[in-house]
C-alpha cells in the first residue's frame, strides 16, 4: 500500500512553523518530537495496510491518500483497512491537541515567570532610587570610634589680612647710576650689560684734556713748593747770621704755605677724577699716557650701558647703571581706607605670577606720609631678600599682610581640615540626621590662619563635620564601587 502523507506532512510542517515563532529552544524541541511521533504512526499505518493486502487505485495505479480522494477511498477499501486508518487519524489528532495544550500551559508559565522577574527588578530599582546620592550613613558609635566631630556653623569675627597690589623695584640704597667725572672720549670699555662687577671696579676708561690740565697744574704746584721751601731755608740762614731781617723769613714761610695749598688742590683734583697721583706720575715717567677710569661705587649687576667705543661723553650723562639685586623693594599701593591697618614691621607675604607656588616673606620698612591725590593711595615699602635671584625689578606682585586688630570682619569660616579638595572644587560634609552626612559643595575664600573662609554653600546653624571628613569621604567611595545588586563592580 502506498500512501501519500500530505495531511500528516502538513501537520508536521505546521508544528515546525509554529515552533519557529517561539523564541524558546525547549518549545522547538517539543514540536520536533511531535513531528517524529506522527511519522512513526504513519509507518505503523503502512505496516497494517500491507498485512491486509495491497491497495491499488483505478487501472492498477497506486492510490494516493489525499483530502480530495477521501470519498473514493472510503468506497473502495475494506472495512479492516478503513478501521486501521481511522485509528491512525485519531491518534494524530490526539497528539496534536495534547501539544497545543502543553504549549498554552508553557506560555502561561513563562508569562508568570517574566512578571515575577520584572517585579523583582522593579523592587531593586525602587530601592536605589530611594537612596540620595552623596549621603553617608554611619551610626553614632562608629562616628565616635572614627573620631568624627561635628559643630554648628556660626558667624564669627575674624582678623582678615590685607591684600594689595605692588611693584618690585631696585633697592635704591644699593644701586648707582654712574657718570664720568670729566668730559672725555671713551677709548676703552670693559663692562657690558649683565656683567657682575665688584665695588671699585673700572667699567671704562676715558681720555680727557682736563686730566692733562690737572697734571700740569700739579707739576707747577709741586715745583713752586720746592722753590719756596728752598727760599725759606735761605732766608732762615741769613736771619741767623743777622744779615736779613725777620720779616723776610716770615714772608718766605707764607709763600711756602700758599705753594703747598696749591699742591694739595692739584692732588684733590686727581682724587676727584679717580686717578691715583702716584700711579699717574709713574705712568708719565714711563712714557705712557694715563687715562681716567670710570669705576662703580657698588657691587652688583650692570643693568644698563649707554656708552660705545670712541664716543665723546659729558659729566651729566649716565654711562652705566649698577645694582645689587640681593635685596629688593616691594612698593605697595594702600588705599586710604586701609591705612590704619598698616604698621611698621608688619610681616607680609609676597607672591608673583611667575612663581605661583612660592611665597617671599618680608617686613614693612617704610610707610609714606602723604596720599597721592589722583589715586587716593599711600605708598608702603617692603625690603625683601632676593638671594635666590628669582625676583626681578619691574614685576607685579600681590602682597598679603598679617592680620591686625584693625581688620576684623564677620564671616563664616571652618577649619582647613574640614574642607575636601577635589580638583578645583571644595566640599564639606553636613550632618542631616544623627547617622547621616551629606557631601555639599562650597565656595572657599581666604585662608585665615588655619581656617578657611566660606563664601557660599554654608549658612548659620548648619552642622558640619569638622573632624573626620576624609573618613566620611572614604565611606562614600566604598558605596560608589558597589553596583545596584550589591555586588562589587
Amino acid at each position: 500500500m502506498i500512501i501519500k502523507k500530505d495531511y500528516f506532512t502538513l501537520s508536521s510542517h505546521n508544528a515546525r512553523r509554529k515552533c519557529r515563532k517561539k523564541p524558546c529552544n525547549d518549545d522547538r524541541n517539543k514540536y520536533m518530537t511531535q513531528s517524529v511521533q506522527i511519522s512513526q504512526i504513519l509507518d505503523s499505518c503502512s505496516g497494517l495496510a500491507d498485512q491486509g493486502g495491497v491497495l491499488e487505485g483505478v487501472a492498477g495505479k497506486p492510490f494516493f491518500f489525499t483530502s480530495s480522494s477521501l470519498p473514493y477511498f472510503f468506497a473502495t477499501v475494506s472495512y479492516k483497512v478503513l478501521a486501521t486508518i481511522l485509528i491512525v487519524l485519531a491518534a494524530a489528532v490526539l497528539v496534536t491537541g495534547c501539544g497545543k495544550k502543553e504549549d498554552a500551559k508553557e506560555e502561561k508559565h513563562s508569562a508568570v515567570e517574566e512578571k515575577k522577574e520584572a517585579g523583582h527588578e522593579g523592587e531593586h530599582e525602587g530601592e536605589h532610587e530611594g537612596e540620595e546620592p552623596g549621603v553617608v550613613t554611619l551610626s553614632p558609635e562608629k562616628q565616635k570610634s572614627a573620631g568624627i566631630e561635628v559643630r554648628q556653623v556660626a558667624l564669627e569675627d575674624a582678623a582678615v589680612p590685607l591684600s594689595a597690589t605692588a611693584v618690585i623695584e631696585m633697592n635704591m640704597d644699593r644701586s648707582a647710576k654712574i657718570s664720568p667725572r670729566v668730559p672725555g672720549k671713551a677709548v676703552r670699555i670693559i663692562a657690558s650689560q649683565g656683567d657682575r662687577v665688584k665695588k671699585g671696579q673700572a667699567l671704562a676708561y676715558l681720555d680727557s684734556v682736563e686730566l692733562d690740565q690737572t697734571w700740569a697744574d700739579y707739576i707747577k704746584a709741586q715745583g713752586k713748593v720746592e722753590l719756596v721751601r728752598k727760599n725759606l731755608q735761605r732766608e732762615e740762614t741769613l736771619f741767623e747770621k743777622k744779615v736779613a731781617p725777620e720779616k723776610d723769613v716770615l714772608k718766605a714761610k707764607q709763600e711756602l704755605g700758599e705753594a703747598e695749598a696749591d699742591l694739595n688742590l692739584a692732588k684733590e683734583r686727581f682724587r676727584l677724577l679717580g686717578v691715583n697721583v702716584s700711579q699717574f706720575g709713574s705712568a708719565k715717567g714711563n712714557g705712557n699716557h694715563p687715562l681716567i677710569p670710570v669705576t662703580t661705587p657698588v657691587g652688583g649687576v650692570v643693568l644698563e650701558k649707554t656708552i660705545t667705543q670712541g664716543e665723546m661723553v659729558n659729566s651729566d650723562r649716565t654711562l652705566f647703571t649698577v645694582a645689587d639685586l640681593s635685596t629688593l623693594w616691594v612698593v605697595i599701593d594702600i588705599y586710604e581706607k586701609d591705612i590704619s591697618r598698616l604698621r611698621l614691621g608688619t610681616g607680609v607675604k609676597v607672591s608673583v605670577t611667575a612663581f605661583p607656588e612660592k611665597t617671599f616673606k618680608g617686613k614693612i620698612s617704610y610707610i609714606s606720609d602723604v596720599v597721592d591725590e589722583k589715586t587716593r593711595t599711600e605708598k608702603a615699602r617692603v625690603t625683601i631678600d632676593n638671594s635666590s635671584g628669582l625676583l626681578k625689578p619691574g614685576m607685579f606682585a600681590t602682597v598679603l599682610t598679617e592680620a591686625t586688630s584693625g581688620g576684623t570682619e564677620r564671616l563664616i569660616a571652618v577649619p582647613e581640615e574640614t574642607v575636601i579638595i577635589d580638583g578645583s572644587k571644595r566640599y564639606v560634609f553636613i550632618q542631616t540626621a544623627p547617622d547621616k552626612f551629606k557631601m555639599r559643595e562650597i565656595e572657599a575664600g581666604r585662608t585665615l590662619g588655619g581656617r578657611m573662609e566660606v563664601i557660599s554653600g554654608l549658612k548659620e546653624r548648619d552642622t558640619v563635620a569638622v573632624k573626620g571628613a576624609f573618613i566620611l569621604k572614604s565611606e562614600l567611595k566604598k558605596g560608589e564601587i558597589v553596583d545596584e545588586h550589591g555586588h562589587g563592580k
